[in-house]
């Protein structure tokens, strides 16, 4: 599957809201019950080549995890940095949150971009894009 990134509806042939069941037996899922977490309880189903998780709620898929390959424009949009990725995108982030973990001594940020639907999350402040969460419009309405 190619990770073409169609925002707010899809990543590949994963379409955000969808139910689960029309993709169980088209790819080899991992899963891992995150059903009783308090701040997203979900199942999620990872495929490896991409790297890529689903985040399933009631069924459907909620928010798409990608964590070495997402396209947009032609670009893999892993790997770039905060600022190429805003260039990208015709629009910078809004919100910036520098995480209580670090990787290798190096803090994450996590840059919210909601006219896109896609949480960012880099290595170092406005750093390279190492795994992008997916959204649907939904996500964003208050």
């Amino acid at each position: 599957m190619i990770p073409l990134l169609f925002p707010f509806k899809q990543v590949g042939d994963f379409l955000i809201g969808s139910p689960i069941a029309q993709y169980l037996s088209s790819y080899p899922f991992d899963l891992v019950d995150m059903s009783n977490e308090d701040m997203a309880p979900s199942l999620n189903y990872s495929i490896s080549h991409p790297s890529i998780t689903l985040f399933v709620s009631d069924n459907r898929i909620d928010f798409i995890g990608c964590y070495e390959e997402l396209l947009y424009h032609g670009v893999n949009l892993i790997g770039i940095s905060i600022s190429h990725f805003s260039v990208l995108v015709g629009q910078d982030y809004v919100e910036e949150d520098k995480l209580d973990f670090e990787e290798g001594k190096v803090p994450q940020y996590v840059y919210e971009y909601p006219h896109i639907g896609l949480q960012v999350w880099a290595r170092g402040k406005l750093g390279l894009v190492i795994s992008i969460m997916v959204n649907g419009e939904e996500h964003y309405l208050d």
